[in-house]
């Protein structure tokens, strides 16, 4: 469970690094002068100042951070929802009792509490990777406060902010990430077995992949638009305070 979440993890973040970056910038642009207006504009701005690398800014970084945080996450999720279904069935005496979405919600959230915490100083790093622009003159040096990797970053945010500017926004993501992730289990989960009762199938692993892919569409779409603006909320928070 550990691997399988954090390759799954670490392979859909790359396949949507440049729209995942048009959506960082627009969420911190000025809203009265903004340069990135949609998402066709967008990628053409960030490919004629920054070549391909700018579609692909800070998207290390959040591969590194996505892996183990996947990994915790699927993995806190099964635990705690076997748990919880080992007391229900225990304490109904009724060993074909199921979890409702609420109670996946539960675990879902539980679970992305616990991954956003243990890697949110890499989300902050990630975040202000993809903000920066390269707004220079071919052949010189990086603008002051611009970071150059992870450790750069890292260490310039701690030398110029303090350690606690490693989770600024992390009171948004806490409160964020439990509509998010709690969601997107539930309702991933749910569709699933909804799938497999209406097909008379005897286990959701004889689910196609097409009918995965289309549950974990709705759930994601689901909860990424009821936790979008704290999303928001949070970006802000992080750059806040930045130089760059």
């Amino acid at each position: 469970a550990l691997a399988a979440g954090g390759i799954a993890g670490g392979v859909s973040r790359s396949a949507v690094a440049p729209l995942e970056r048009i959506k960082i910038l627009q969420q911190v642009q000025d809203p009265k002068n903004p340069r990135y207006k949609g998402v066709w504009q967008s990628l053409g701005t960030i490919w004629r100042e920054e070549g391909i690398r700018g579609m692909f800014k800070g998207n290390w970084t959040n591969c590194v951070r996505i892996v183990p945080n996947s990994a915790v996450k699927f993995f806190t999720y099964e635990q705690v929802s076997h748990s919880l279904l080992l007391h229900k069935r225990r304490s109904q005496s009724n060993p074909t009792a199921d979890l409702h979405p609420v109670e996946r919600l539960a675990a879902g959230a539980c679970a992305g509490i616990i991954a956003m915490s243990f890697t949110y100083p890499l989300e902050m790093v990630r975040g202000r990777l993809s903000v920066q622009s390269e707004h220079r003159a071919p052949n010189t040096p990086p603008l002051p406060n611009q970071y150059r990797g992870i450790v750069h970053a890292t260490t310039t945010i701690i030398k110029e902010e303090g350690p606690r500017a490693l989770f600024k926004g992390w009171v948004p993501s806490v409160v964020g990430v439990i509509p998010y992730v709690g969601f997107n289990f539930a309702v991933y989960e749910t569709l699933k077995d909804k799938l497999v009762k209406r097909g008379s199938l005897d286990d959701e692993k004889q689910l196609s992949v097409a009918a995965r892919l289309g549950c974990g569409a709705i759930a994601g779409s689901f909860g990424q638009t009821v936790a979008y603006p704290l999303d928001v909320a949070r970006r802000r928070m992080q750059v806040s305070g930045w130089k760059g």
